[in-house]
């Protein structure tokens, strides 16, 4: 008798859903697809529709410490068989913005706090390919936004190539919206505020 996979609901990391061997829609044609398309991606398809699934499958699939994965998540799919160039060649920067948890009044800091850990992590990951004299000043700054410019000041001078995902990226916001009004909103996302800032910054990358 033929075994059943289970249905992964709720399951957004493809790595676990192929090791696990869940039931999986392949969607992986998309990714030479979404290659043709302008540097900056936005998906902005309803809650449910399985976005979270998708961008674990690019960050695997992207990743350049993946590499040696490959045929294990991929072999059975159809990138499997047509990889593109860019497959395992970039840095992956992967931000979760639903991570970001606090009152108002320590929202900065709590994002702050969040990007530096996540950053700490990403040159840990990718530490071979970053100078000691980088490193020991990266470790050093105490200020996520500052060590987002080393990051992208080092990766622009040794032509390092990145790929920068960011999950739920309006989700503390709304959260801001919803349960403290559009003033607050509109100072922490325009003008100086620091959820802008910090955007400018990736932008800039």
């Amino acid at each position: 008798m033929e075994t059943v996979k289970q249905i992964p609901y709720g399951v957004a990391d493809f790595e676990s859903v192929i090791e696990r061997d869940l039931y999986y829609v392949d969607k992986t044609m998309y990714l030479a697809e979404l290659e043709k398309q302008p540097d900056t991606l936005i998906f902005i398809r309803p809650r449910r529709f399985g976005k979270s699934l998708f961008i674990s499958m690019m960050r695997a699939y992207y990743d350049k410490s993946k590499a040696k994965d490959f045929d294990n998540l991929f072999g059975s799919l159809w990138i499997g068989s047509h990889p593109t160039p860019l497959r395992n060649h970039y840095q992956v920067l992967y931000l979760d913005f639903s991570k970001i948890l606090g009152n108002i009044d320590v929202l900065e800091e709590k994002f702050d706090q969040y990007l530096r850990r996540q950053l700490d992590d990403f040159v840990r990951k990718y530490a071979d390919d970053y100078p000691d004299y980088f490193k020991k000043d990266f470790f050093e700054s105490t200020s996520g936004t500052d060590k987002l410019i080393m990051i992208s000041i080092h990766a622009d001078r040794l032509r390092i190539p990145m790929y920068l995902i960011i999950d739920e990226y309006d989700n503390f916001t709304n959260v801001v919206l919803s349960e403290h009004g559009e003033a607050i909103y509109h100072n922490m996302t325009h003008a100086s505020g620091f959820y802008r800032e910090v955007f400018k910054k990736f932008k800039g990358m």
